[in-house]
C-alpha cells in the first residue's frame, strides 16, 4: 500500500508520460513483481474474453509477428491462442472472445498457398454466417505489386459480409513493417483492453523482436538493396535444348548473411519512363558455407508468342540473361522462415523438377561441407536427359562422395508416354515412405501448377496405400506433416 506523498509522486510521474511510455511502465511494474499491475489483477485477468490469433504465411513472417502478438496479449491478462489457418475452414472461426488475423500476400494479391483453400472457404459461406464475430486484420505486403495487402482487404471484406464486426482499423504494412509492427501492437491490446472494460493502465510493455533467424537492415528488402557483380555466367542446357537455363553467379562485397532456401530479389533497372518494376525473387542455388560472399541463381529464360506472332521474353529472366561477366546489379535477400534445412541427422526428399532444383543444389552443398549425417534424396525432372540435365556433374559428384544418396531422374519427352517426378515417386513409393516413417523432411520447389498440385496428390496415394489409409486420412497425415515442419513447400 502507497503512502500520500507516495501516491501523490506516482501521480506527478504518471501525468508527464506519453501512452506509449505508461505501456512501457506497465510492463516493467510487471516484470519486477511477476504480477499483473494494479487494476488487472487475477479476478480482472480471468474475466476477460479469449483472443484467438490465425496466421497465413508464406515466409513465416505473419507466423513470427503471431507470437509476438500473443505475447503481448497474454501479458495484458487475456487467454489467447494461435494458429495457422492452414487446416481452417469458416466454420472454423469462433464467434465468441475476439479473433485477429494476420494475412501475408503472394504474389499479386494472392493468399499464400498454405491458406487458399480457406480463404476459398471463406469466399464460400453464406452472408450472415459468422454474426458475433468481432475481429481485426493485419495484412503484410509489398507496394512495389500492384496489388498491395491483397489477401488481408479481401479477407476484412469477406468477414464484414459473413456479419463480422470490425473492432480495430486494418493495418497494411509494406516490406519494412517491423518498423511499424511494435506500434501496432500496443494499439491492438489498448483496444482489446477497451473493448473487454478493463480501462485501467493494463497494456503490458510490448517488447518486439525479430527471431534471430529473421536479419533486417541493408539487405533484406527491396527499399535496401545490396550491390553485386556478376563473377560467372553459363547456360546449361546443351546442344538440342528447347530451353535456356542460366547459372548466374553474382559476388558482393557487403556483409549480408543468407540462409539456404532464401531467395534473391533482382532489382530491375529503371524503364523509360522512369517508373519501379516488381522486383523478380530467385531461388538462391549457393550455400552459404561454401560459397562465401556469393549467390548462385538458376534462372529459365521466359519467352512467349506476342500478339504480331513475334517472340517476348520475360523482362527480368531477360535482363539476367543478357549479362556478362563483370556486369552489376542491384538485389536483397528475400528470407524465408518456412524452407529451412533440418537438423543435420535429419534425412530429407527433395523434389523439384526444372529450375525448382535451385534450392536443393544449396542445400546438398552446404549438407556436404557441414559434414550432415541425414541422407539426401532428390527427384529431378526436365525434358531430355542429354541436354536438359541441369547440374549434371555435380549430382554425379556428389553421388560419388556420398553427399546425395539417392537420385531419381524423370525426363518426360525422351519415351513414348510422358514421365514426370511424381510417376518415379510411385515407382519407389515402399522406400518413400519408409524414409517419411523414419523422419525425414520433404521438401518441394518450382511451379505451383500443375506440378506441386500432382506432387502432393501422389504423396496422399502414396501414404494412403502404402499405410492403409482413406484419402481423406492420408490427406491429413500429410497434413500434420506441414503443421510439423515436415512437408515444406516453395511454389510459384
Amino acid at each position: 500500500m502507497l503512502n500520500n506523498e507516495q501516491q501523490r509522486l506516482l501521480q506527478t510521474l504518471l501525468d508527464g508520460l506519453t501512452p506509449e511510455q505508461r505501456i512501457w511502465l506497465a510492463g516493467y511494474m510487471q516484470g519486477l513483481t511477476g504480477k499483473l499491475p494494479d487494476g488487472a489483477g487475477a479476478d480482472a485477468a480471468s474475466n476477460k474474453p479469449e483472443v484467438h490469433i490465425f496466421y497465413a504465411t508464406e515466409t513465416g513472417n505473419s507466423k513470427s509477428l503471431s507470437l509476438s502478438l500473443m505475447k503481448a496479449v497474454k501479458g495484458a491478462g487475456f487467454k489467447v491462442k494461435s494458429n495457422p489457418v492452414n487446416r481452417m475452414k469458416f466454420s472454423d472461426i469462433p464467434k465468441d472472445g475476439f479473433s485477429i488475423f494476420l494475412a501475408s500476400t503472394h504474389g499479386e494479391g494472392d493468399p499464400p498457398e498454405s491458406a487458399v483453400k480457406f480463404f476459398e472457404s471463406v469466399r464460400g459461406a453464406p452472408d450472415g454466417a459468422l454474426a458475433g464475430l468481432q475481429f481485426a486484420v493485419l495484412g503484410l505486403g509489398d507496394k512495389s505489386y500492384q496489388i498491395f495487402c491483397g489477401a488481408a482487404t479481401e479477407l476484412e471484406k469477406e468477414l464484414t459480409r459473413l456479419g463480422g464486426t470490425v473492432i480495430q482499423e486494418a493495418a497494411l504494412f509494406d516490406v519494412d513493417y517491423a518498423a511499424h509492427t511494435p506500434k501496432w501492437i500496443s494499439q491492438t491490446v489498448e483496444t482489446l483492453n477497451k473493448l473487454s472494460g478493463d480501462t485501467g493502465a493494463s497494456v503490458s510493455a510490448v517488447s518486439f523482436a525479430e527471431p534471430s533467424a529473421v536479419r533486417t537492415g541493408k539487405g533484406y528488402t527491396r527499399l535496401e538493396p545490396v550491390s553485386g557483380r556478376v563473377k560467372h555466367i553459363v547456360n546449361l542446357n546443351d546442344i538440342d535444348s528447347r530451353k535456356q537455363t542460366y547459372h548466374i553467379e553474382i559476388e558482393y562485397e557487403d556483409s549480408v548473411p543468407y540462409s539456404c532456401g532464401d531467395a534473391a530479389g533482382i532489382i530491375l533497372p529503371l524503364d523509360a519512363e522512369g517508373k519501379e518494376q516488381t522486383p523478380r525473387l530467385y531461388s538462391i542455388a549457393s550455400a552459404p558455407s561454401a560459397h562465401e560472399g556469393e549467390v548462385h541463381l538458376t534462372v529459365a529464360l521466359a519467352s512467349y508468342k506476342k500478339e504480331d506472332g513475334s517472340l517476348g521474353y520475360g523482362v527480368c529472366s531477360k535482363y539476367l540473361a543478357d549479362m556478362k561477366e563483370g556486369d552489376a546489379l542491384q538485389f536483397y535477400i528475400h528470407q524465408n522462415q518456412m524452407f529451412r534445412l533440418p537438423p543435420d541427422d535429419t534425412d530429407i526428399i527433395m523434389i523439384g523438377p526444372g529450375t525448382g532444383v535451385a534450392p536443393f543444389r544449396s542445400f546438398v552443398f552446404e549438407r556436404a561441407e557441414r559434414g550432415a549425417s541425414g541422407r539426401n534424396w532428390l527427384f529431378f525432372g526436365d525434358q531430355h536427359a542429354h541436354c536438359d540435365f541441369l547440374y549434371q556433374a555435380e549430382w554425379q559428384e556428389f553421388l560419388a562422395t556420398d553427399a546425395l544418396h539417392k537420385i531419381d531422374l524423370a525426363f518426360s519427352r525422351d519415351t513414348d508416354h510422358k514421365v514426370y517426378v511424381q510417376h518415379r515417386m510411385k515407382e519407389r513409393a515402399k522406400e518413400l515412405m519408409e524414409w517419411i516413417e523414419g523422419g525425414a523432411r520433404i521438401y518441394v520447389c518450382g511451379a505451383k501448377d500443375p506440378m506441386s498440385h500432382d506432387v502432393e496428390k501422389t504423396l496422399i496415394e502414396i501414404i494412403a496405400m502404402q499405410k492403409s489409409l482413406s484419402p481423406e486420412a492420408a490427406a491429413d497425415y500429410l497434413a500434420d506433416m506441414g503443421e510439423a515442419d515436415r512437408y515444406l513447400k516453395d511454389v510459384y
